[in-house]
Formats: structure tokens, C-alpha cells, sequence
């Protein structure tokens, strides 16, 4: 059973719906601070969550139990497209995913509704330190699904900083135990502005997989996993080109594509 439901700032509610495979209502409501969308299930399940019109729809993992999200205001919504969360008319839409095949490759990482708080959406992605704890460069914008990567700043260059951390790592949890066989990544090219890693490790479920080696360029870089299987990978040791003026090396976008575990 999927349960959704609408709360102001005060917890009073404003829209409560619910269904056995999926729910879709439309929310007549110019949002204000504090509101929030709780979903709810009584078992985990894959659910297709779509809460704003320009933004994907998010194919998610959901462990059982309840994800509040909080409507983004001011600098929180700097990640997100001109518009997002304005209005007054809001479709709200979440369903049963029952497409998932245990066989299949697929993207596992990507996912437009991640946030930075305690969540129980997967996949979810967190990292050591951001760059000034600012939402634009908060480490939840490398699985949003977005790879523009010759600028940095608002939508849509939205990436994640190590605040000049040498010891800076970041990490995509799954939620569950996955098979991965494939890493893509786009570092941020915003030359002159930015700089670069040209090494890194990869590390699954908290043990070194492998050291590679990246290239100063926006461009995919696609790195063979082979049959990795844990519920976590981290990239870290990130070491920074010695020969870049710029301090600012950056991460745009990375992608895992791996299947579930049987």
C-alpha cells in the first residue's frame, strides 16, 4: 500500500491519498515554508516518483517506513529549474515500478529526488564535506541526472565541491545489495575556473576495488567494474592535477549501471 500525503508548516494536512500499487492527485496549493510531502509504504518496494512537473521522474528504492520531503525554498532551490515548486497547481504522482528485472543492466545511481537529510529514498548520495555547505554544490547533485559540465553555479550546472579538502570523499548508497559492472563520470570543465582529479579510488562497501586514473575533460569517463557486488561505493583519494592553477576541482555527474542482486 502506497500513502501520500501533504502537510504544512504547523503538521496540519492538506491532502492525504492512498492506493495499493499507485497514487496521483493534484495538489491546489501555492507551496509556503515549511510544507512537506510524506510517503509512506508498508513494504519496501521500487516506486516511479514524480513530484513537479520539471523535474524527471525519479525511479527510486523505497525502504519501508515514511520519506519526508521538504519543499526547497530560497538558496535550496538553486539545483533545481526556474519555476520548480512555484504555482499553484502541483501533480503529485508515485507508483509501483514493476519493470524491474533482476537480469537487467540499468542505471542504479540516478535519482532527481535525492536531498541531504536522513532519507529512506534510494539511491541516495552523501559526501565528507561540500563547498560551503551550499545547496548548489551539495553532493546530491551528482545523481540528479544532469551533465552540463562547462559551468558551474545555478541550474543546470549543478555539481558537487570538495571545499579544498584533500581528505574529501563522496559516496552513492543503494540501500540494498546490488551487482555493479559499470561507473560513468563527468568532472566539471569550467576551464580556467576549475581544475581537476587525475586520480582515484573506488571503493565498495568501505574496501579499495580499484585506483584509476581521469582525463581533464567534461566528456563521459567510463570505468569497467566488472561483478562488484555491496550496497555502497565511494570515491575517494581524490588527488588533483599538480600542474592546475585552479583549486577547484569539481564532479558534475556520475552514473553506476549495474542490476539487482540475486
Amino acid at each position: 500500500m502506497i500513502h501520500l500525503a501533504v502537510y504544512d508548516r504547523n503538521h496540519r494536512c492538506l491532502l492525504m491519498q492512498q492506493g495499493e500499487t499507485y497514487v496521483h492527485v493534484l495538489l491546489k496549493r501555492k507551496y509556503q515554508k515549511g510544507d512537506t510531502i510524506v510517503l509512506r509504504s508498508s513494504e519496501s518496494q521500487f516506486l516511479m516518483v514524480k513530484y513537479e512537473a520539471c523535474i524527471d521522474t525519479a525511479n527510486i528504492y523505497f525502504e519501508d517506513g515514511s520519506f519526508e520531503y521538504r519543499i526547497p525554498f530560497d538558496d535550496e532551490l538553486m539545483p533545481y529549474p526556474a519555476g520548480a515548486f512555484s504555482g499553484e497547481y502541483h501533480i503529485l504522482d508515485v507508483r509501483s515500478n514493476l519493470f524491474i528485472s533482476n537480469s537487467l543492466i540499468r542505471d542504479i545511481s540516478t535519482n532527481p529526488l535525492d536531498v541531504k537529510y536522513i532519507t529512506s529514498i534510494y539511491p541516495h548520495c552523501t559526501a565528507s564535506v561540500e563547498t560551503r555547505d551550499e545547496a548548489i554544490f551539495a553532493a546530491r547533485n551528482t545523481i540528479d541526472g544532469l551533465k552540463e559540465t562547462k559551468g558551474h553555479g545555478i541550474w543546470p550546472y549543478t555539481s558537487w565541491g570538495d571545499n579544498e579538502d584533500e581528505n574529501a570523499s563522496i559516496t552513492i548508497d543503494f540501500g540494498r545489495k546490488v551487482v555493479m559492472h559499470t561507473i560513468i563520470l563527468n568532472l566539471r570543465a569550467d576551464f580556467p575556473h576549475d581544475s581537476y582529479w587525475c586520480e582515484m579510488d573506488i571503493v565498495i562497501d568501505g574496501k579499495k576495488s580499484m585506483h584509476i586514473h581521469t582525463v581533464k575533460t567534461g566528456e563521459d569517463q567510463v570505468f569497467e567494474l566488472g561483478d562488484k557486488t555491496g550496497k555502497k561505493i565511494t570515491l575517494q583519494n581524490l588527488k588533483k592535477n599538480a600542474e592546475e592553477i585552479s583549486p577547484f576541482p569539481a564532479l558534475t555527474h556520475w552514473q553506476v549501471f549495474g542490476r539487482e542482486y540475486l
